[in-house]
């Protein structure tokens, strides 16, 4: 680019903008080490450049470059756009990313119950098992997942608040898991078998009582009687409400050893995780991953470290464990979070 020639008369007749032409070359020196310096999205520009302008705008130099290229490269006309692009740059980082609270249908100030209710909400429209084939509908029931992983858990949560999606760390969600299963209940009917008749009744209830197994929340010998009562007088009874599956099994297995009539169904509509306490929530991926990080440690011992980079189905056992483990782990701090908040509620 040919250089401006100088006009020397005009230099020296004013002397006061020579003076402004020095101090501006060293303000826009200064400028650009301050830009450089403090990391900031102002690009540094050549000092000459800025100090042409100013001569050439003040009659010190002439130049024959046009006037619009003078402006663009002129100090005060970049200066004010990349400003303009810093502030809007500012609004978009601190904007906060809502997709997620709108997948739930949630407000930003939702509690870790609320979340779990909205889960659950949503979750149950878009199950896989009501829209068999539904490629659309299963990709919402994953996105809900997704979610409820998120925001139930505080820690992901604020990284969500303060950067957006793109400040997450990978989680690979189990939808289908966290789901969880429907839970069981077990039916017993009166027969003509001889263990029904009046004069057997507490050998009947004693029976019953040793068929189920041990641990089942709420199952006590008034329970057994009251469902004896009621299988007595009206042929049919729950014996067992909201228990697991395997729970619900066992006890019908052990039950029809004896002859007795007894039957384990599905409770359908519901999920065995959606109405736990706080505390029994907790209490429950605590276990749950009690026992993912024993088969983790099982799976590393038998890991062939000399083949692990090589041969991928060598790490399907290990890394199937490790995706486990970190999901429980968010889980686990989403438990924690909900039973703070339940034990700040009773207290108001």
């Amino acid at each position: 680019m040919p250089l401006p020639s100088v006009s020397w008369r005009r230099l020296l007749q004013r002397p006061r903008l020579l003076v402004q032409g020095v101090l501006a070359v060293s303000a826009c020196a200064w400028v650009s080490t301050v830009c450089t310096f403090g990391n900031t999205a102002l690009p540094r520009r050549s000092t000459s450049s800025n100090c042409q302008a100013f001569a050439c705008q003040h009659g010190l130099l002439q130049s024959r470059l046009p006037q619009d290229a003078l402006q663009r490269w002129g100090r005060p006309s970049w200066l004010l756009r990349e400003r303009r692009l810093i502030s809007s740059r500012r609004a978009a980082t601190t904007e906060t990313d809502t997709d997620l609270y709108d997948v739930l249908k949630l407000s930003k100030d939702a509690s870790v119950a609320e979340v779990k209710k909205a889960y659950y909400r949503e979750a149950k429209e878009a199950h896989p098992d009501k829209w068999q084939g539904d490629a659309v509908k299963q990709e919402r029931f994953q996105a809900v997942a997704e979610a409820y992983q998120t925001l139930a858990d505080p820690v992901r949560r604020q990284q969500y608040d303060l950067r957006g999606l793109a400040g997450l760390a990978y989680l690979k969600t189990n939808a289908t898991r966290l789901f969880g299963p429907p839970p069981w209940r077990v039916l017993i009917g009166r027969t003509d078998h001889w263990a029904w008749a009046p004069d057997q009744r507490d050998y009947c209830i004693k029976l019953i009582a040793s068929s189920i197994p041990n641990g089942i929340a709420g199952v006590t010998v008034q329970s057994i009687e009251a469902a004896y009562e009621e299988a007595f007088e009206t042929r049919v009874a729950v014996l067992l409400d909201r228990v697991s599956e395997e729970q619900a099994k066992d006890t019908v297995n052990e039950i029809e050893e004896y002859g007795l009539a007894v039957k384990a169904e599905p409770i359908e509509g519901e999920r065995s995780n959606e109405k736990e306490s706080p505390i029994i929530y907790f209490r429950r991926i605590q276990r749950e991953i009690a026992e993912v990080s024993e088969s983790l440690r099982e799976a590393a011992v038998t890991l062939d470290v000399e083949t692990a980079n090589s041969e991928e189905e060598s790490n399907a056992e290990f890394e199937k464990w490790v995706d486990m483990v970190r999901g429980l782990r968010s889980e686990l701090r989403a438990a924690a979070k909900g039973w703070e908040e339940f034990k700040l509620s009773q207290t108001k």
